[in-house]
């Protein structure tokens, strides 16, 4: 979610890996020649040959069970991510309460929870906030918990993950602003620039693609946090800020998957609307 062109980046990616597993549940057995030719012709579209299926009946599972096993509550540094299956948790400064669901963003994943980490390294409070890609909200909740004053912007391209993200941000008491957007393309992120601070936590190509747009609606001054990037990419997208004159100021300690802060000197490429 966040940006239009993701589906095509992990697909490319996905073909590009030269081997892909499909796995699908059915509670009725589809009917096996019937789906054989589905996916056969939707292989051919893509120039594959379709590989031998493979069937299993699965044993009774607590799916609920298994769900919340998987999910449980997530301390990074002041910040505890608490769903709502967790009837205790540890105290902490900051707690934000959500459940895994159709959006993006419960902490567990090293992306979220790299962001959440570099978001309490920032050393001023900033007061515009805008999370482009929201997912599920998590960092926008996050970004409100730790500045109260800030007004926020939270983006998603996807309505649906906005839903989800609004009912986040109902549950957690915090207002945020939520708009549906294609990166930077909605007037309300065109009139809130330029920004304090930005978070952006989506793909490498994403990342490229909006980074002069991106730097352009930063305030001399401000930070952009970046994510959803794998081990490498992060220079490539490095080089591409240190020449629209953005610095590197912090980064996660995960080396698989990096979560950067850059900061926009003053004096350097004012906004231009």
């Amino acid at each position: 979610t966040g940006v239009a062109g993701q589906p095509e980046d992990w697909a490319t990616d996905i073909l590009m890996s030269g081997t892909c597993i499909v796995e699908a549940l059915f509670e009725v057995p589809p009917t096996t020649d019937d789906l054989a030719s589905s996916l056969a012709d939707a292989a051919l579209e893509l120039g594959q040959a379709l590989p031998p299926f493979a069937w299993n009946k699965m044993e009774d599972v607590d799916w609920v069970g298994l769900s919340q096993s998987m999910n449980p509550a997530i301390r990074a540094g002041g910040l505890l991510v608490r769903p709502s299956h967790v009837d205790s948790v540890p105290p902490a400064k900051f707690v934000l309460n959500l459940d895994a669901g159709r959006a993006f963003g419960t902490g567990s994943h090293n992306t979220t929870y790299g962001c959440l980490m570099v978001l309490q390294k920032l050393a001023f409070a900033p007061r515009r906030i805008v999370d482009i890609g929201t997912g599920s909200g998590l960092l926008a909740i996050a970004a409100a918990k730790l500045f109260r004053d800030a007004h926020i912007v939270a983006s998603e391209i996807d309505s649906r993950a906005l839903e989800v993200a609004d009912y986040n941000f109902n549950r957690n008491g915090v207002t945020i602003e939520s708009v549906v957007a294609d990166g930077w393309r909605s007037p309300a992120l065109r009139n809130g620039a330029p920004f304090d601070l930005i978070i952006e936590n989506l793909l490498y190509r994403p990342l490229q693609r909006l980074s002069a747009e991106t730097a352009s609606r930063l305030v001399p001054g401000g930070r952009l946090i970046l994510a959803g990037l794998l081990s490498g990419q992060d220079r490539p997208l490095l080089q591409a800020y240190r020449r629209l004159g953005l610095v590197l100021e912090a980064r996660s300690r995960d080396p698989e998957w990096p979560c950067l802060m850059l900061r926009k000197p003053f004096g350097r490429m004012p906004f231009r609307g």
